[in-house]
Protein backbone atom coordinates (compact mmCIF):
# COMPACT_ATOMS: atom_id res chain seq x y z
CA UNK A 1 0.00 0.00 0.00
CA UNK A 2 3.13 2.28 0.34
CA UNK A 3 3.78 1.95 -3.40
CA UNK A 4 0.59 2.51 -3.94
CA UNK A 5 0.93 6.11 -1.72
CA UNK A 6 4.08 7.03 -3.36
CA UNK A 7 2.21 7.07 -6.69
CA UNK A 8 -0.26 9.12 -5.54
CA UNK A 9 2.31 11.45 -4.04
CA UNK A 10 4.57 11.90 -7.41
CA UNK A 11 2.25 11.35 -10.25
CA UNK A 12 0.33 14.15 -12.02
CA UNK A 13 -2.68 12.25 -12.15
CA UNK A 14 -4.23 12.56 -8.49
CA UNK A 15 -7.07 11.07 -7.51
CA UNK A 16 -10.15 13.01 -8.08
CA UNK A 17 -11.34 13.19 -4.45
CA UNK A 18 -13.55 16.24 -5.35
CA UNK A 19 -15.32 13.66 -7.84
CA UNK A 20 -15.87 10.51 -5.05
CA UNK A 21 -17.59 13.53 -2.80
CA UNK A 22 -19.63 15.15 -5.64
CA UNK A 23 -20.59 11.48 -6.71
CA UNK A 24 -20.91 9.12 -3.72
CA UNK A 25 -20.80 5.53 -4.04
CA UNK A 26 -20.06 5.79 -7.57
CA UNK A 27 -16.16 7.63 -7.50
CA UNK A 28 -14.16 7.09 -10.48
CA UNK A 29 -15.18 5.36 -13.09
CA UNK A 30 -13.36 1.82 -13.01
CA UNK A 31 -11.85 0.62 -16.13
CA UNK A 32 -9.11 3.86 -16.55
CA UNK A 33 -5.60 3.18 -16.81
CA UNK A 34 -3.44 5.54 -16.94
CA UNK A 35 -2.92 6.31 -13.05
CA UNK A 36 -2.45 2.53 -12.35
CA UNK A 37 -0.37 2.31 -15.13
CA UNK A 38 2.26 4.61 -13.82
CA UNK A 39 2.18 3.18 -10.30
CA UNK A 40 3.03 -0.17 -11.72
CA UNK A 41 5.71 1.14 -14.19
CA UNK A 42 7.07 3.85 -11.66
CA UNK A 43 6.71 2.31 -8.19
CA UNK A 44 6.99 -1.76 -8.76
CA UNK A 45 2.96 -2.85 -8.64
CA UNK A 46 2.49 -6.20 -9.26
CA UNK A 47 0.53 -7.11 -12.70
CA UNK A 48 -2.70 -8.52 -10.29
CA UNK A 49 -2.53 -5.47 -8.24
CA UNK A 50 -2.34 -3.10 -11.10
CA UNK A 51 -5.60 -4.62 -12.58
CA UNK A 52 -7.47 -4.91 -9.48
CA UNK A 53 -6.27 -1.27 -9.78
CA UNK A 54 -8.36 -0.43 -12.89
CA UNK A 55 -11.38 -2.83 -11.53
CA UNK A 56 -12.35 -1.02 -8.23
CA UNK A 57 -10.27 2.28 -9.50
CA UNK A 58 -12.73 4.24 -7.01
CA UNK A 59 -10.75 2.34 -4.09
CA UNK A 60 -7.86 3.64 -4.84
CA UNK A 61 -8.13 7.00 -2.68
CA UNK A 62 -9.06 4.33 0.39
CA UNK A 63 -5.66 2.25 -0.40
CA UNK A 64 -3.45 6.00 -0.62
CA UNK A 65 -5.77 6.29 3.06
CA UNK A 66 -5.15 3.17 4.68
CA UNK A 67 -1.24 3.63 3.99
CA UNK A 68 -1.56 6.97 6.03
CA UNK A 69 -3.38 5.82 8.67
CA UNK A 70 -0.61 2.34 9.04
CA UNK A 71 2.44 4.88 9.15
CA UNK A 72 0.60 7.09 11.73
CA UNK A 73 -0.61 4.64 14.16
CA UNK A 74 2.27 2.86 14.16
CA UNK A 75 4.45 5.61 15.04
CA UNK A 76 1.66 6.84 17.69
CA UNK A 77 2.29 3.35 19.32
CA UNK A 78 5.79 3.03 19.21
CA UNK A 79 6.46 7.12 19.81
CA UNK A 80 8.07 6.56 23.60
CA UNK A 81 10.53 3.38 22.28
CA UNK A 82 13.79 3.29 20.76
CA UNK A 83 12.51 2.15 17.87
CA UNK A 84 9.85 4.74 16.90
CA UNK A 85 8.67 3.39 13.66
CA UNK A 86 10.14 6.46 11.82
CA UNK A 87 11.95 4.47 9.05
CA UNK A 88 8.16 3.51 7.75
CA UNK A 89 8.36 7.47 6.39
CA UNK A 90 10.65 6.05 3.51
CA UNK A 91 8.49 3.74 2.17
CA UNK A 92 8.37 2.33 0.02
CA UNK A 93 12.48 2.62 -0.23
CA UNK A 94 12.65 0.43 2.78
CA UNK A 95 15.76 0.31 5.50
CA UNK A 96 17.18 -3.12 6.83
CA UNK A 97 14.90 -3.30 9.59
CA UNK A 98 11.94 -3.74 7.82
CA UNK A 99 13.58 -6.15 4.71
CA UNK A 100 15.41 -8.81 7.22
CA UNK A 101 12.02 -9.70 8.31
CA UNK A 102 12.81 -8.58 12.04
CA UNK A 103 9.68 -7.86 14.73
CA UNK A 104 9.26 -4.69 13.89
CA UNK A 105 8.84 -5.58 10.43
CA UNK A 106 6.67 -8.07 11.62
CA UNK A 107 4.42 -5.23 13.20
CA UNK A 108 4.96 -2.97 10.27
CA UNK A 109 3.13 -5.24 7.47
CA UNK A 110 0.52 -6.86 10.21
CA UNK A 111 -0.72 -3.35 10.88
CA UNK A 112 -0.60 -2.39 7.20
CA UNK A 113 -2.49 -5.28 6.15
CA UNK A 114 -4.89 -4.59 8.98
CA UNK A 115 -5.15 -0.91 8.06
CA UNK A 116 -6.20 -1.65 4.40
CA UNK A 117 -9.07 -3.89 6.31
CA UNK A 118 -10.33 -1.33 8.10
CA UNK A 119 -10.26 1.46 5.21
CA UNK A 120 -12.40 -0.54 2.90
CA UNK A 121 -14.69 -2.16 5.43
CA UNK A 122 -15.49 1.17 6.30
CA UNK A 123 -15.77 3.05 3.11
CA UNK A 124 -17.99 0.12 2.40
CA UNK A 125 -20.33 1.40 5.20
CA UNK A 126 -20.11 4.87 4.11
CA UNK A 127 -21.32 4.25 0.72
CA UNK A 128 -17.80 5.36 -1.06
CA UNK A 129 -17.85 2.00 -3.05
CA UNK A 130 -19.83 0.97 -5.63
CA UNK A 131 -18.66 -2.58 -5.20
CA UNK A 132 -20.12 -3.27 -1.59
CA UNK A 133 -22.42 -1.79 0.51
CA UNK A 134 -23.09 -2.63 4.50
CA UNK A 135 -22.04 -5.54 6.00
CA UNK A 136 -24.99 -8.26 6.23
CA UNK A 137 -26.72 -8.28 9.33
CA UNK A 138 -25.54 -10.96 12.19
CA UNK A 139 -27.26 -14.29 12.44
CA UNK A 140 -26.31 -14.11 16.01
CA UNK A 141 -29.76 -14.14 18.07
CA UNK A 142 -30.50 -10.92 19.98
CA UNK A 143 -32.68 -12.30 22.52
CA UNK A 144 -35.39 -9.86 22.35
CA UNK A 145 -32.82 -7.40 23.76
CA UNK A 146 -32.64 -5.40 20.67
CA UNK A 147 -32.74 -5.93 16.96
CA UNK A 148 -30.32 -6.41 14.45
CA UNK A 149 -29.81 -3.06 11.54
CA UNK A 150 -27.87 0.05 11.11
CA UNK A 151 -25.33 0.36 8.93
CA UNK A 152 -21.95 -2.43 9.74
CA UNK A 153 -18.22 -1.98 8.38
CA UNK A 154 -18.13 -4.61 5.36
CA UNK A 155 -14.98 -6.70 7.66
CA UNK A 156 -15.82 -9.76 4.69
CA UNK A 157 -15.47 -7.33 1.67
CA UNK A 158 -12.26 -5.50 3.31
CA UNK A 159 -10.54 -8.36 4.20
CA UNK A 160 -11.10 -9.99 0.85
CA UNK A 161 -9.44 -6.56 -0.77
CA UNK A 162 -6.94 -6.49 1.44
CA UNK A 163 -5.70 -10.11 0.97
CA UNK A 164 -5.81 -9.74 -2.77
CA UNK A 165 -4.44 -6.58 -2.94
CA UNK A 166 -0.91 -6.96 -0.26
CA UNK A 167 -0.74 -10.90 -0.13
CA UNK A 168 -0.16 -10.89 -3.81
CA UNK A 169 3.61 -9.14 -3.41
CA UNK A 170 4.66 -11.78 -2.15
CA UNK A 171 2.99 -14.72 -3.61
CA UNK A 172 4.83 -13.03 -6.93
CA UNK A 173 7.99 -13.44 -4.75
CA UNK A 174 7.92 -17.24 -4.14
CA UNK A 175 6.11 -17.80 -7.41
CA UNK A 176 8.76 -16.39 -8.88
CA UNK A 177 11.84 -18.27 -7.37
CA UNK A 178 10.15 -21.18 -8.91
CA UNK A 179 10.62 -20.54 -12.20
CA UNK A 180 14.12 -18.20 -12.34
CA UNK A 181 16.68 -17.99 -10.15
CA UNK A 182 18.48 -14.60 -9.63
CA UNK A 183 22.24 -14.48 -10.59
CA UNK A 184 24.62 -12.47 -8.93
CA UNK A 185 27.14 -10.39 -10.70
CA UNK A 186 29.07 -13.72 -11.27
CA UNK A 187 26.78 -15.09 -13.38
CA UNK A 188 25.87 -17.70 -10.80
CA UNK A 189 22.97 -18.80 -9.02
CA UNK A 190 22.93 -16.88 -5.68
CA UNK A 191 20.83 -19.45 -3.86
CA UNK A 192 21.19 -17.59 -0.54
CA UNK A 193 19.97 -14.73 -1.88
CA UNK A 194 16.75 -16.37 -3.44
CA UNK A 195 16.38 -18.51 0.01
CA UNK A 196 16.41 -15.25 2.05
CA UNK A 197 13.55 -13.23 -0.02
CA UNK A 198 11.70 -17.03 0.35
CA UNK A 199 11.97 -16.98 3.56
CA UNK A 200 10.73 -13.03 4.27
CA UNK A 201 7.91 -13.44 1.79
CA UNK A 202 6.45 -16.45 3.67
CA UNK A 203 6.69 -15.05 7.09
CA UNK A 204 5.11 -11.52 5.65
CA UNK A 205 2.39 -13.32 4.22
CA UNK A 206 1.71 -14.74 7.45
CA UNK A 207 2.05 -11.37 9.17
CA UNK A 208 -0.02 -9.81 6.81
CA UNK A 209 -2.58 -12.15 7.93
CA UNK A 210 -2.51 -11.68 11.35
CA UNK A 211 -3.10 -8.03 10.53
CA UNK A 212 -6.39 -8.92 9.39
CA UNK A 213 -7.29 -11.09 12.12
CA UNK A 214 -6.43 -9.31 14.53
CA UNK A 215 -8.91 -6.30 12.96
CA UNK A 216 -12.17 -9.27 12.24
CA UNK A 217 -11.70 -10.19 16.05
CA UNK A 218 -12.09 -6.49 17.06
CA UNK A 219 -15.36 -5.81 15.44
CA UNK A 220 -17.55 -4.52 18.70
CA UNK A 221 -21.16 -4.59 19.12
CA UNK A 222 -22.74 -0.81 18.50
CA UNK A 223 -26.27 0.60 19.23
CA UNK A 224 -28.45 3.13 19.21
CA UNK A 225 -32.09 3.94 21.27
CA UNK A 226 -35.12 5.08 19.45
CA UNK A 227 -37.77 6.32 21.99
CA UNK A 228 -39.22 9.19 23.08
CA UNK A 229 -38.15 11.71 25.32
CA UNK A 230 -34.53 9.83 25.53
CA UNK A 231 -36.16 6.35 26.34
CA UNK A 232 -34.63 3.15 24.52
CA UNK A 233 -38.21 1.43 23.62
CA UNK A 234 -36.21 -0.20 20.68
CA UNK A 235 -32.64 -0.39 20.36
CA UNK A 236 -31.31 -0.97 16.85
CA UNK A 237 -27.56 -2.37 16.63
CA UNK A 238 -25.04 -3.19 14.34
CA UNK A 239 -21.12 -4.33 14.11
CA UNK A 240 -18.42 -2.03 13.83
CA UNK A 241 -14.67 -1.63 14.18
CA UNK A 242 -12.82 -0.08 16.74
CA UNK A 243 -10.59 3.03 16.08
CA UNK A 244 -7.06 2.35 14.07
CA UNK A 245 -4.78 3.13 17.46
CA UNK A 246 -7.20 0.26 19.46
CA UNK A 247 -6.10 -2.25 16.69
CA UNK A 248 -2.89 -0.79 16.78
CA UNK A 249 -2.03 -1.14 20.48
CA UNK A 250 -3.81 -5.14 19.99
CA UNK A 251 -0.85 -5.22 17.67
CA UNK A 252 1.62 -4.02 20.23
CA UNK A 253 0.88 -6.88 22.27
CA UNK A 254 1.37 -9.60 19.36
CA UNK A 255 4.81 -7.71 18.80
CA UNK A 256 5.48 -8.13 21.93
CA UNK A 257 5.46 -11.79 22.16
CA UNK A 258 6.31 -12.29 18.62
CA UNK A 259 8.14 -15.81 18.19
CA UNK A 260 11.17 -15.77 16.45
CA UNK A 261 10.94 -18.77 13.57
CA UNK A 262 13.97 -20.94 12.97
CA UNK A 263 15.05 -20.67 9.71
CA UNK A 264 15.16 -25.01 8.93
CA UNK A 265 11.26 -24.52 9.64
CA UNK A 266 11.10 -22.11 6.78
CA UNK A 267 13.05 -24.01 4.72
CA UNK A 268 10.71 -26.96 4.78
CA UNK A 269 7.78 -24.78 4.29
CA UNK A 270 9.45 -23.30 0.98
CA UNK A 271 10.27 -26.76 0.13
CA UNK A 272 7.04 -27.61 0.34
CA UNK A 273 5.28 -24.89 -1.75
CA UNK A 274 4.18 -24.70 -5.36
CA UNK A 275 2.12 -22.04 -7.24
CA UNK A 276 -1.26 -24.54 -6.47
CA UNK A 277 -0.26 -24.48 -3.00
CA UNK A 278 -0.33 -21.07 -1.90
CA UNK A 279 -3.80 -20.77 -1.24
CA UNK A 280 -3.58 -23.02 1.23
CA UNK A 281 -0.22 -23.20 2.97
CA UNK A 282 0.29 -21.15 6.09
CA UNK A 283 2.51 -21.44 9.36
CA UNK A 284 0.41 -22.44 12.56
CA UNK A 285 1.38 -19.52 14.39
CA UNK A 286 -1.16 -17.64 15.50
CA UNK A 287 1.02 -14.58 16.63
CA UNK A 288 3.30 -12.69 14.52
CA UNK A 289 6.58 -13.81 13.72
CA UNK A 290 10.04 -12.91 12.89
CA UNK A 291 13.84 -14.39 11.91
CA UNK A 292 16.05 -11.97 12.74
CA UNK A 293 16.67 -10.38 16.13
CA UNK A 294 16.48 -6.97 15.87
CA UNK A 295 19.60 -4.28 16.70
CA UNK A 296 19.09 -2.33 20.30
CA UNK A 297 18.15 0.66 18.66
CA UNK A 298 19.95 2.60 20.96
CA UNK A 299 23.03 4.02 18.94
CA UNK A 300 22.67 5.08 14.72
CA UNK A 301 23.56 1.65 12.76
CA UNK A 302 22.50 2.46 9.30
CA UNK A 303 23.25 -1.09 8.09
CA UNK A 304 21.16 -2.31 10.33
CA UNK A 305 18.65 0.50 9.66
CA UNK A 306 19.06 1.93 13.48
CA UNK A 307 18.22 5.48 13.83
CA UNK A 308 19.58 5.71 17.48
CA UNK A 309 18.18 7.81 20.32
CA UNK A 310 20.05 10.67 20.18
CA UNK A 311 18.45 14.18 19.69
CA UNK A 312 15.09 12.67 20.49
Amino acid sequence: IYLFSRSLQHSHLQWNLTSLNNNPGRGIRSGVRSPCRIARKRYGLMKIQAKLCRNTMEAMPHVQNAAMLASETCRTVFRHRRWNCSSIVTAPYLTPDLTRATREQAYVYAISSAALTFAMARACSSGALYHCTCASKPSNPTNGQFQWGGCGDNIKWGTQFAKRFIDNVEKYTLEKSKTKLKKDGSGKIDENDKLLRNEVAIVNLHNNKIGRKVMAESLQTQCKCHGVSGSCNIKTCWRALPSMTEIGHRLLQQYTNAIEIPKYALEKTIAEITPKKMKKKSLNSQQLIYISKSPDYCTKDEKLGSLGTVGR
